[in-house]
């Protein structure tokens, strides 16, 4: 059974001390054993009710706490949870939940990494038809939002395809670290996400971007009520503390990305608050418009979705070879 000990369990106390009777893990890259020192502590705590994600700083270290029951933990309902528990590392664990979980998960790791990569494949092949749609239209805007979307779920799904469990900010580094036969998916990943505007520059301002779409659905503006505890000044906090010290260890092109992935799951909550009962996914046009405008040029364009449409059909034309291969191969 692996044990989390050592200045993890000390920064924990806190956390232990206020679920006393709840078993603990970490997960993520700490538990994978790749963490910078700025990434925050990925910790499950297995609760007998249920409540939000949240965020929380302890010292100089941020802790995302992500609360599950046992019958979670035991048999996941989603596939990458599954592949997260498989690689965890115990805290506290009295009643042996945890070690029934990560044995149980560790069996299964292969269909569970199987069917995330399967979903992410999925995702991807959902988005580039909608980036395909958009061009058509001549909606630029849109359709670089999708490519963009569909670039995470092709390299997503080819990590899980190597029974590899992604993180935001080390995205790179582990597509690089699976070298063998990546070098398409790395030039597809790169091109749909728009890596060759990576500077620092460049991720200053997506950093300023993204700070505002907190705002936005912090409840920051025009008084809306957030749409879940994540957008909180402690977790973009945390996600500056990243941001900043890739930029001191130069490595851009990691940073631009981490702030895409933030970038884009803002756009998706904001769109679907937008929304309302709408069921069909939107991309950003529908905030860049209409009398409550949500999205300047300013933004889009320090957010990255400034592409030109031959741009564009490159990254998508790319990145349907990578899923085409992808799903040959599942």
């Amino acid at each position: 059974m692996r044990e989390a000990t050592g200045p993890a369990t000390q920064v924990l106390r806190p956390v232990l001390d206020t679920y006393r009777s709840s078993a603990v893990a970490v997960v993520g890259c700490h538990a994978g054993g790749i963490q910078r020192p700025s990434c925050e502590l990925d910790v499950v705590v297995v609760a007998g009710e249920r409540r939000p994600p949240s965020t929380l700083r302890i010292g100089d270290v941020f802790i995302d706490l992500f609360f599950a029951s046992e019958k979670e933990v035991l048999k996941p309902t989603s596939p990458e949870h599954a592949v997260s528990l498989a690689h965890a590392k115990t805290v506290r664990d009295t009643s042996l939940v945890l070690s029934t979980s990560l044995a149980s998960n560790l069996a299964v790791l292969s269909a569970s990494s199987k069917r995330s990569s399967n979903q992410r494949l999925a995702a991807a092949l959902k988005s580039l038809g909608r980036a395909e749609e958009a061009l058509v239209k001549g909606a630029t805007l849109d359709a670089d939002y999708w490519a963009m979307s569909a670039a995470y779920d092709c390299a997503y799904s080819w990590l899980y395809s190597r029974e590899t469990s992604p993180s935001p900010s080390h995205l790179l580094q582990q597509l690089k670290g699976q070298s063998k036969g990546a070098l398409r998916t790395f030039e597809a990943f790169s091109k749909g996400a728009g890596l060759e505007s990576a500077s620092r520059a460049n991720c200053r301002a997506r950093l300023e971007a993204v700070a505002v779409l907190y705002d936005v659905l912090g409840g920051g503006h025009e008084g809306a009520a957030p749409v879940r505890p994540i957008w909180s000044k402690v977790r973009l906090d945390c996600v500056g503390s990243k941001a900043a010290e890739l930029g001191q260890r130069v490595e851009h092109a990691e940073c631009y990305s981490y702030l895409g992935t933030e970038s884009l799951n803002a756009l998706r909550d904001l769109a679907a608050r937008e929304g309302g009962a709408s069921r069909k996914p939107a991309g950003p046009a529908s905030l860049a418009g209409g009398e409550r405008r949500l999205l300047g040029e300013r933004l889009l364009r320090d957010l990255g979705l400034v592409r030109d449409r031959r741009t564009i059909r490159e990254a998508v034309d790319l990145l349907k070879s990578q899923v085409s291969g992808l799903a040959r191969k599942s």
